[in-house]
This record gives C-alpha cells, structure tokens and sequence, in this order.
C-alpha cells in the first residue's frame, strides 16, 4: 500500500495539529515561575476581587490613613483657627460649617480613591490575565484537506506537455511541407 500511495498520490483529511511555541528547555522554566507564582497570584486574585468588590473592608486599609490624618491634624487644626477667636467660637455655626466642608472633602477624596483603586484593580488583574494567557507553550496549526499526487502525479504535467506539443507540431510540420512543395522546382516530364 505504501509503494501504491508512492506511485499514485493519497488523500489527506484536514486535519489541526498542535506545535510547540517553546523549547522543552524554555517550557520547564515556565512551569518552574508559574508554580513559584501560584500562592502570590492567588492571594494576588483574592485582593483583587475584594477591591472589585466595593465591599467596606477591601477599603478600610487605604481609608485609615487619610481617616487618621484627618482626625490627628485638620479636625485640630480648624478647632484650633477657631480657637484664636474667642471662648465660643467653637460652637458657633461658622466651626460646625468648616468642619463639615472639611469633612466633605475627605468624602469626597476616599470616593475617587476608591474610584482609582478600584481602576486600578481591573487593569492589574487584566495584565495579570494577559501573562497568563500570553504565555502560550502550543500553538494550533489548520492543516486543509489535500492530495499527495505521488510520483506518476508530478510526472503527468511533464508528460502531458511533451504530448500537447507533439501533437501541436504536427499541423504546423505539415502545413510547412506542402508550402515548400510550392516553390520546388517541378520535375520534367516526357516531352513528346
């Protein structure tokens, strides 16, 4: 069958083969950083998911600080300007007023922070996504449907054209002889 196939050619089906990207050398030091990777990116992942989340908690740990700061040096800081007015100033309209401004502003600075992390968490977790997929060790390959024509197949064309132009050559051979009859010389028949 395979002196067959040789002579004649074979049919093949499409067909989609999977290639290596990397080299056996290249794919254990792959494998090597991805297990090494697993815990961080998973903790990596569970943060993450908290910040997405917009629960309470993923944000209390950036939160504190400013919390801190606002209570340790603004609050103080207004009660104090205040102070420097008179006995009651601090219980006037004018203090509580500063300090919900002051207030307002450290609302409304956690809100974009928090707007920032949580952008910042979608772009992390999509390169995270990206390494992850990007390290890709195969490669798919499509193979279509085709035809080996074997030895008598890549022959054919040659042997065709050999042929066509025999054949070809044969009205023009004898169109060139009955011209040339035309303009030889005519034998001397018998005179009588």
């Amino acid at each position: 069958m395979a002196f067959w196939d040789f002579l004649v050619g074979k049919q093949h089906q499409a067909k989609t083969t999977q290639l290596p990207t990397m080299s056996p050398e290249q794919m254990n030091i792959l494998n090597s950083m991805l297990s090494q990777m697993q815990g961080p990116m998973s903790q990596g992942f569970g943060n993450l998911s908290q910040i997405l989340s917009g629960s309470p908690e993923a944000f209390k740990a950036f939160e504190a600080p400013a919390m801190r700061q606002f209570n340790e040096q603004i609050v103080p800081g207004i009660a104090e300007r205040f102070s420097g007015i008179g006995s009651g100033a601090q219980g006037s309209s004018a203090f509580g007023q500063t300090l919900g401004q002051a207030g307002a502003g450290l609302s409304e600075n956690l809100a974009a922070m928090r707007a920032n992390l949580q952008q910042n968490a979608m772009g992390q977790l999509s390169n995270m996504l990206g390494m992850g997929l990007g390290a890709r060790p195969f490669e798919n390959v499509y193979q279509p449907a085709h035809r080996d024509y074997g030895l008598l197949g890549s022959m054919m064309p040659g042997i065709g054209a050999g042929i066509g132009g025999a054949i070809g050559g044969l009205p023009s051979t004898f169109m060139l002889s009955s011209m040339l009859k035309q303009f030889a010389p005519k034998a001397a028949g018998p005179t009588g």
